[in-house]
């Protein structure tokens, strides 16, 4: 019978340990800097932030915390070994492609990358089937932290499209650093395991699902020894024809998908060697499916926050202010402010940049059935800001394009710059 309750303390008491590794402080450090940056973006167009960095920083820790016990608890269970399963190639280059590219923080890409060298020069030497399960593992735990959180914190900001105009949308970005209780196999003489012999925890004969397939000398015993390390996952994606809920819960669908189709592959790769050519060409492509097919949706589909000839769309309400106290939404359609009709951002401000002891605003909500709801609100006539974030109108200025093809990471864009300056 699998010792599940010894497993879980083991795994719970570990865990803490991530703190003492560098490495799992400069993914911090590298999260700290990205949720920092995007609360200078909200700042910068909308006078606040949406949500303190310090607060996202803290709620990813809590949840990648979360989410590694249970990735942990699926990995030891199956068996995987971190010297198989090649953890110190694929984290340092997850770091390094997420400088390139945020989205590229994510195993798929390294994981593939390392499993396919080892499978074309025969370096480094690692498990292709261990590879593709810890990175299969790590995106179904990923897909459910999206569904769970992905849309919290969106970025409202206007986007440049393909076509050249100008509409409301947001930005998904979400980082969890993941501590992972991992395995080694240890070559122990009987003496030294008898000594041991109060910590080790007895294991079915049927475990590990995955053989070392390392022989054991004469006189020695395999020994898996369990210890913790760091890890990462980045969410980066953006909604323009579905709102930061409905994005997320269908990229969270895509990505369980996407792992369960790998982990079928992995598993199928153990009896089956040349299976582990599909696995790790899949492992990239298949996620990179993944995010394109999204993104092809999000910009061919028609935008949900554009002009609309009934009024103005609500792009998103900043929290806290007198707009969502009064219980506006994102998709709220403003008709009149006093009984003024609104039908651009501009009449909006006009409306509340003139004095009124109240402001009796009317308003239309889509329900999902696509009918609409008509309510009204008022708002006091002494607040200094509303908090509504309306869609562009024509002519209104981009704060950024919808991302495409290129790469946005630190990297890119430091070597972008680098380029531009000597072309000139």
């Amino acid at each position: 019978m699998f010792p599940l309750g010894k497993i879980i303390i083991t795994i719970l008491m570990l865990i803490p340990q991530v703190v003492f590794h560098p490495v799992f402080w400069m993914v911090i450090v590298l999260i700290a800097a990205q949720y920092s940056r995007a609360a200078r973006v909200e700042s910068s167009v909308y006078g606040q932030a949406v949500e303190p960095p310090l607060s996202r920083i803290l709620t990813s820790v809590l949840l990648g915390v979360i989410a590694g016990f249970f990735a942990s608890l699926i990995l030891v269970f199956i068996g995987v070994t971190v010297t198989r399963a090649g953890i110190s190639f694929i984290l340092p280059l997850a770091v390094l492609f997420m400088l390139i590219d945020q989205r590229f923080l994510c195993f798929s890409y390294a994981g593939g990358l390392v499993a396919l060298s080892s499978l074309i020069f025969g370096w480094p030497e690692v498990g292709v089937p261990e590879i593709m399960i810890l990175v299969a593992v790590l995106h179904l735990i990923e897909g459910l932290l999206i569904r769970t959180t992905g849309s919290r914190g969106a970025i409202p900001l206007y986007m440049q499209v393909q076509e050249g105009h100008v509409v409301g949308g947001f930005v998904l970005q979400k980082f969890w650093p993941i501590p992972i209780v991992s395995m080694m196999i240890l070559t122990l003489e009987a003496s030294e395991i008898q000594s041991l012999a109060q910590g080790l925890i007895s294991m079915p004969d049927w475990w590990p699902l995955i053989k070392p397939g390392i022989p054991s000398p004469e006189g020695h015993e395999l020994l898996f020894a369990m210890f913790v390390i760091p890890a990462a996952l980045g969410y980066g994606d953006f909604a323009l024809a579905r709102s930061p809920e409905e994005r997320a819960r269908r990229t969270s669908r895509d990505l369980i998908i996407f792992s369960m189709v790998l982990l079928g592959l992995a598993l199928l790769a153990i009896p089956f060697p040349w299976v582990q050519w599909i696995a790790a060409v899949f492992a990239p492509l298949g996620h990179e499916l993944v995010i394109a097919s999204g993104r092809r949706g999000e910009t061919m589909e028609p935008a949900l926050f554009s002009v609309n000839p009934k009024g103005v769309v609500i792009l998103d309400v900043v929290p806290g202010s007198p707009a969502a106290d009064a219980g506006f939404k994102s998709e709220d359609i403003i008709i009149s402010v006093n009984g003024q009709p609104v039908k651009t951002p501009q009449d909006l401000r006009m409306a509340f940049s003139m004095y009124a002891p109240w402001y009796y605003i009317e308003a239309e909500r889509p329900d999902s059935d696509g009918t609409t709801e008509r309510f009204s609100r008022t708002l006091p006539g002494t607040v200094e800001r509303t908090g509504f974030i309306p869609s562009p109108a024509p002519g209104d200025r981009a704060h950024v394009k919808a991302p495409g093809r290129s790469l946005e990471g630190p990297l890119a864009r430091l070597i972008k710059r680098v380029y531009s300056s000597r072309s000139r």
